[in-house]
């Protein structure tokens, strides 16, 4: 039996447009701004870790105040509509930074500065009630402050937390530091220094363990050659849980810039990295997100050991790759960025991406959120139970009020899990509008036999057979018609 979809799309194209509005995925519903404490509708999130989804469905997100970062709250909800008014987290005085994760057992961890000198833990169980209240983690930093928190838990409930010290904004020298639990947050190990980089700048330590099970593990930062935005990516391994760790090791070493990776690490023990690369020739606008795996501690990585073959983002400047996890329940890979148009060069939206068959294939790049030319500031991302996605970001200069609110967003299921249709319901093309090419995102299994362009008098102006791009330097300003079939 053969299978036809044709699609009609509208697209204005203009050589003029100083930006593009793209839409968002079709799976993904409408924006849902949180509500805000009494004290303020001015507020911040937290990056890629200010969230949790327990096993009933009830999510939580935590935010703080944007004039006094000290005021944290948290609210939540069972259907993502409809949001609890917000209440103060409050372990101890004037904290900053929170972090958080969650384990199997609808725990969430929560890790927090107190003056950026000393690192303490929380642990809260689905009714916000305190399990574990102000457990010191680390103090006295080596070089000045704690940055860059990054907690997980694996399946054994065993806490990990790594870290860098020292003001990377500065130039300042930093290393990387990790530290881990086995008794559920009552005390942690002292903690060791795994970066090995001597009067440099060692950052953004990572390792997403949310769907290991096993005793190997690796952690992977960016650590600077040089002065001149050269950075390589490190990594350090464990066959131990944690308990010791290997020497550093070169990913990937260049003269171009590789930063902030994101590993996840998933029930068969592969590990998956991600990063943002750019070349040394054109550092600012040709960065994009790439990927890799390896199944030998990574010794090899695949599908190619030149991480710049390996680009999972469309051609257009992406970066701060985050938020990655994998779906034990449903066996997906997913991993999150932010993406400038092209266009104009102007706003940054929030993508992600999926994998079936871990990390062999990618799904086409979907879209999460669309402010136009406003830049969207710090994502979290979340699993649900039913193979759904939630994310929240903060909006700038929301409605036109000059001030921040946390907005929240999440993706209803389908990725072939819970459906008999060959078919997606919408074929996407974007940038719309559009100045210098056109791509389609197709739906797996699809296959397209004719592209065709008509104007508004109903004229076929380009026909083709499967082309993607399709270049628009020989198309006059206007709105045209496309045919998909």
């Amino acid at each position: 039996m053969t299978l036809i979809k044709t699609g009609l799309i509208a697209i204005l194209f203009s050589p003029f447009l100083l930006f593009s509005q793209h839409g968002v995925g079709q799976y993904w519903l409408p924006e849902v701004e949180l509500p805000n404490p009494s004290t303020t509708s001015d507020l911040r999130g937290f990056l890629y870790g200010n969230m949790a989804v327990f096993s009933n469905n009830k999510r939580v997100v935590f935010f703080n105040e944007k004039n006094d970062p000290t005021k944290i709250y948290y609210t939540y909800s069972y259907d993502g509509l409809n949001w609890s008014s917000p209440t103060q987290f409050t372990p101890m005085p004037a904290i900053n930074s929170l972090k958080v994760t969650q384990d199997k057992n609808d725990n969430i961890h929560l890790f927090y500065n107190q003056g950026q000198t000393k690192l303490y833990y929380s642990k809260m169980d689905s009714s916000f009630n305190y399990v574990i209240d102000s457990v010191l983690v680390a103090e006295n930093p080596a070089n000045g402050q704690f940055n860059g928190v990054y907690p997980t838990v694996d399946l054994q409930n065993r806490i990990h937390v790594m870290w860098h010290d020292g003001d990377i904004n500065t130039g300042a020298v930093s290393e990387c530091f990790y530290a881990q639990s086995v008794n559920g947050g009552m005390s942690f190990s002292t903690p060791v220094q795994i970066s090995q980089s001597p009067n440099k700048t060692s950052a953004f330590p990572r390792g997403q363990f949310n769907a290991c099970s096993g005793d190997t593990l690796a952690i992977f930062w960016r650590d600077s050659v040089s002065t001149n935005n050269n950075w390589d990516i490190h990594m350090v391994v464990s066959t131990n849980a944690g308990l010791s760790w290997s020497n550093p090791i070169t990913i990937n070493q260049s003269p171009d810039f590789q930063g902030d990776p994101d590993l996840v690490i998933d029930p068969q023990g592969r590990f998956h990295l991600f990063y943002h690369h750019a070349p040394v020739n054109d550092y600012n606008w040709g960065i994009r997100v790439v990927y890799g795996y390896s199944d030998d501690l990574g010794q090899t990585w695949v599908p190619s050991s030149n991480f710049y073959n390996n680009q999972i983002s469309l051609n257009q400047r992406s970066y701060l790759v985050e938020g990655s996890k994998y779906d034990i329940n449903n066996n997906i890979l997913w991993t999150f960025w932010k993406e400038e148009d092209i266009i104009g060069l102007k706003g940054g939206d929030m993508l992600t991406s999926y994998s079936l068959d871990r990390g062999q294939t990618w799904s086409m790049p979907e879209y999460i959120s669309d402010h136009d030319s406003i830049s969207i500031g710090f994502k979290s991302a979340s699993l649900m139970p039913n193979g759904q996605i939630c994310v929240n970001y903060e909006s700038p200069n929301y409605l036109g009020t000059g001030e921040t609110r946390i907005v929240y967003r999440e993706r209803q299921v389908n990725l072939g899990l819970n459906s008999n249709s060959i078919f997606s319901d919408q074929i996407d093309v974007y940038p719309n509008p559009a100045r210098d090419k056109i791509t389609f995102s197709i739906p797996e299994n699809t296959t397209v036999k004719s592209v065709e362009i008509y104007n508004l008098l109903g004229e076929k102006i380009y026909s083709q057979n499967n082309v993607n791009p399709i270049s628009l330097s020989a198309f006059e300003s206007g709105i045209y018609i496309i045919k998909i079939t």
